[in-house]
C-alpha cells in the first residue's frame, strides 16, 4: 500500500524539465506571493497582488474556457483572501505537509501538527475547497479550479485535471479517472479520495526523500526540491499517455485506496 517514484538516474529530472516552462514559471510567480501572504496577518498589500497573479495564471491554465468556470474580478478575490478565516485555513494546509503520514495502514498526524486530528484536516481541506470555489470563481461546481487554486497558494498536493487523473491512473490508483469531481461533501468517496492523496505523497517523501530532492535539485527548476506537492503534480501530468512512468501505486489489499 505505497506510492514510489523512479529510481533510475535522471527519470523525474527529466519529467520535471519537459513540463511545460510557461506552467513552471507561473506556479512560482504565484507561490512566491502566495508564501509572503501566508507569513503574516493578511493585508491588502499582500492579498491584492496576490489576486491579480492568481487570477492571471488561472486564465492562462484555462479558467473560462471550454466551460471551466471564470474568475471573479480581483477585488473580490482579494477581498476573499483578505478573511482571516480562509487565510489560517490556507496557512495550515501548507504547514501540516511535514506532518502527514500513514502508519500500518491508517492516516496520521506527527506532533505539532496544525491539526489535532486528522478529521481536522479533512475538514479544513474539503471546506477551504468549498470556500475558494465560492469566493475566488463564479459558478463554479467542479474541484479542478478551487484544487489548481489550492495548489498554487500552498503546494500542498496535484490538482484533478484531466491531465493529472489519467496520471494517477497510470500510476495504478483505481477510481480516479472519471469525467467531473464535483464538489464533494465531507465523507463522500471523492472527499475522501482528495483526503488521502496528500497523505500517500507524503508518505512516499519521507522514504524516498534523497532522490526526490537530488532528481530536483539536478532539474532546470532547483526550487522545486521544498514544493512536494508541485513535483507530484508535474510527474502525473507528464506520465499521463506517457510511455514513461515515473509514480508507481501500489493499493491496498483489502480496502479501497482512499479508506485509510
Amino acid at each position: 500500500m505505497v506510492m514510489t517514484v523512479a529510481t533510475a538516474p535522471g527519470a523525474i529530472a527529466a519529467a520535471i524539465n519537459g513540463f511545460s516552462t510557461g506552467y513552471h514559471a507561473d506556479y512560482f510567480a504565484v507561490r512566491c506571493l502566495a508564501k509572503a501572504y501566508l507569513a503574516a496577518p493578511p493585508s491588502h498589500a499582500t492579498t491584492m497582488p496576490l489576486a491579480s497573479t492568481l487570477s492571471g495564471v488561472l486564465t492562462r491554465w484555462g479558467a473560462g474556457r471550454r466551460g471551466a468556470p471564470t474568475c471573479q474580478p480581483v477585488t473580490t478575490m482579494g477581498n476573499a483572501l483578505n478573511c482571516p478565516i480562509l487565510h489560517s485555513q490556507l496557512r495550515n494546509l501548507e504547514a501540516c505537509i511535514p506532518f502527514l503520514a500513514i502508519t500500518v495502514g491508517t492516516r496520521c498526524l506527527a506532533a505539532g501538527a496544525p491539526f489535532a486530528a486528522v478529521y481536522g484536516f479533512d475538514d479544513c481541506l474539503i471546506d477551504t475547497l468549498s470556500v475558494l470555489s465560492n469566493r475566488l470563481l463564479v459558478a463554479n461546481t467542479n474541484v479542478t479550479y478551487p484544487m489548481k487554486s489550492l495548489l498554487l497558494l500552498t503546494g500542498l498536493m496535484p490538482a484533478f485535471d484531466s491531465q493529472v487523473k489519467g496520471g494517477l491512473a497510470a500510476a495504478g490508483v483505481a477510481g480516479i479517472k472519471k469525467t467531473r469531481y464535483l464538489l464533494p461533501a465531507l465523507g463522500s468517496s471523492d472527499a475522501k479520495k482528495i483526503c488521502a492523496l496528500p497523505f500517500y505523497i507524503a508518505d512516499c517523501i519521507s522514504r524516498q526523500h534523497a532522490i526526490i530532492a537530488r532528481e530536483a535539485a539536478s532539474s532546470s527548476y532547483p526550487a522545486l526540491v521544498s514544493e512536494h506537492g508541485r513535483i507530484f503534480d508535474v510527474l502525473l501530468f507528464m506520465q499521463n499517455g506517457a510511455g514513461h512512468v515515473t509514480v508507481h501505486f501500489a493499493p491496498p489489499a483489502h480496502i479501497r485506496w482512499y479508506a485509510i
